[in-house]
């Protein structure tokens, strides 16, 4: 190993949903919305497609960009106190908001002196008030256009889900003149395969879709929630 090899800085990237909290972040965000908002139309209408389209063989690509079709003419400052006001309930609410195994590995990183990065679907009025408590720094989220002040209810590349999670932390590496082989991951889905794949040191949390037997046949680490 170089001397350069040795000082490059170690990235760990941390699916959120389901593998370092215990919520769909953005299918809860959108109950406490719309129970806040009184939008009665709205929420028939998110909750018909999600009737129609919400199953375990769903793509979550799909289901993503649909899913912020529904921001559309929504004001980025009001999704944004909003998003705080769900942490706030949520995190103090009856049901434990972070699974403690991932949560121990993650501060253990940390303290390690390795940089953690969220890679989520979610978007950052959600993820931003999480990456404060925990300290982290990185986010590579979903960006959603906003055309005269109001989202459009379309997303920005790359999406950060699947493959497109892999493209995010691709060229987050680049910048940081960083490379893959050096960094671990953290993801409970099968849509997180193709970012632990890019990684050196891949861990599954186990509980998700399809992913724990592609991760055991594969020789990957595999831990419980708790």
């Amino acid at each position: 190993m170089t001397a350069l090899q040795t000082m490059t800085q170690e990235y760990v990237f941390f699916d959120v949903d389901d593998t370092l909290i215990s919520i769909k972040s953005m299918l809860s965000f959108q109950v406490f919305w719309y129970q806040r908002t009184g939008d009665d139309e709205g929420r028939r209408a998110y909750e018909q497609d999600l009737h129609q389209h919400l199953h375990p063989g769903a793509s979550w690509e799909f289901l993503n960009r649909l899913y912020y079709r529904h921001f559309k003419g929504r004001c980025p400052l009001e999704v944004r106190a909003m998003g705080r006001a769900w942490f706030d309930e949520l995190r103090h609410g009856q049901v434990p908001f972070y699974h403690p195994r991932p949560l121990d590995e993650l501060r253990a990183h940390q303290r390690a002196g390795r940089e953690v990065v969220f890679v989520s679907g979610s978007f950052p009025a959600l993820l931003e008030p999480i990456a404060q408590e925990l300290q982290v720094q990185h986010l590579l989220s979903t960006r959603l256009e906003v055309h005269q002040g109001r989202y459009t209810g379309e997303i920005l590349p790359p999406q950060t889900i699947g493959s497109g999670k892999v493209e995010a932390l691709t060229q987050f590496l680049e910048a940081q003149g960083a490379v893959p082989e050096h960094c671990f991951a953290y993801g409970d889905d099968v849509s997180d395969f193709p970012m632990l794949s890019a990684v050196g040191q891949p861990t599954v949390v186990s509980g998700g879709r399809e992913l724990e037997a592609k991760a055991r046949a594969m020789g990957w680490r595999v831990i419980a929630p708790a």
